[in-house]
């Protein structure tokens, strides 16, 4: 379903829509918004770019990016029948609950993805790009099946965090520049952290269903009072450290200003919890649009930043990379706009009186 669709609009069992929401393409952006943000942190580092490699890891990104979606739609299905209240970011595409297609066509789908990532592995240039790309697809598949089912054992969070915010952009870099340097490092942990507050978020809204289904995330383990508290510890103390390694001469002004910049995202959050936001269908939409767009605002705008810096010190980057970083800037700003149109419209659908019903299948989940 598009963001242009009004509220409530049909998808037709079996067609090509309701495969394309069940894959929940509007997530790809972020996976390219990690890829571009290990590339031009391995050319704030080298000064070089290989385009054959930047579309390497981006294929792989999105490749392993999908093959988690339809392990996930096909792993998660009781737990998502379950979940009285999904968002638009939460609780699956629904593609499989409302009976849109089989889910034997998201394993089918899985298997597909995962085995192209395989050969896209194969195609590294070093073994230690090649273990490294392992070891991301199998905690990807893990996350949500078995044995291992990572996030229905408290695991979930992190797991998602080191793999697409920690082992992706590093994966990107090594790919471009064979090193990491300390600014990768502390970028890296920076979004990395962020990632796992957002999950908490993520799962905080679908706490419900994971728990009729024994499905015990770190988000159910703590409970909403103690997670607010881990998630304002969080946020604090990251932005603290960018504000000290800024003060230190370590993390360049520029890229400073710009994880600051995204830091009202995370304020808003907070307030959000603290007012009981998560308990009301509309403001948890909210809630979890905000948590989600913390971190690709924050590798966005760091990207930018790193790309400014080049051009402040008067080495600016390949010409082809800059290029490239704008038209993903570009792209991600547009879905931004798209999906932020699309949220304010199911809020104001959801205040219609009499209509409470709607919220249930309205998500953008496409």
């Amino acid at each position: 379903m598009s963001a242009t669709e009004p509220p409530g609009a049909s998808v037709a069992p079996g067609t090509a829509a309701a495969f394309l929401r069940l894959a929940r393409v509007k997530f790809l952006f972020q996976s390219m918004m990690v890829t571009g943000f290990g590339v031009t942190l391995a050319v704030h580092a080298s000064g070089d770019f290989a385009l054959s490699w930047y579309l390497l890891t981006l294929g792989f990104a999105w490749t392993t990016h999908l093959m988690t979606h339809f392990c996930n739609e096909y792993f998660d299905l009781e737990a998502d029948r379950a979940n009285p209240s999904p968002t638009a970011w939460t609780g699956g595409s629904r593609a499989l609950v409302e009976g849109l297609l089989s889910p034997t066509v998201s394993l089918a789908s899985a298997f597909v993805t995962l085995f192209t990532g395989i050969a896209l592995t194969a195609a590294m240039p070093t073994l230690t790009t090649r273990l490294l790309a392992v070891a991301l697809m199998a905690l990807a598949w893990f996350y949500t099946a078995p044995p291992l089912r990572l996030n229905y054992h408290a695991l979930g969070e992190v797991t998602c965090a080191a793999v697409l915010y920690g082992m992706g952009p590093v994966l990107a870099a090594l790919l471009q520049s064979g090193s990491l340097s300390p600014l990768l490092l502390w970028c890296t942990a920076l979004v990395c952290v962020l990632q796992v507050l957002r999950c908490l978020i993520m799962n905080l809204a679908d706490i419900e269903g994971d728990r009729l289904v024994g499905k015990n995330t770190l988000a159910s383990a703590l409970g909403p009072r103690r997670l607010a508290r881990l998630y304002a510890a969080g946020q604090g103390s990251l932005y603290t450290g960018v504000l000290a390694l800024a003060a230190a001469g370590e993390l360049p002004l520029v890229v400073a200003v710009a994880q600051l910049a995204c830091a009202p995202a995370g304020l808003y959050v907070l307030r959000a919890l603290r007012t009981g936001a998560m308990a009301e269908r509309r403001r948890a939409d909210g809630v979890t649009f905000w948590a989600s767009m913390q971190l690709p605002l924050t590798t966005c705008g760091t990207m930018v930043a790193l790309l400014a810096d080049l051009a402040l010190r008067g080495r600016p980057a390949p010409g082809l990379w800059v290029a490239l970083a704008a038209g993903t800037t570009v792209a991600f700003a547009w879905w931004l706009a798209r999906t932020a149109l699309a949220a304010r419209r199911r809020a104001a659908a959801d205040a219609l009186p009499g209509e409470p019903a709607l919220a249930e299948g309205r998500a953008e989940r496409a």
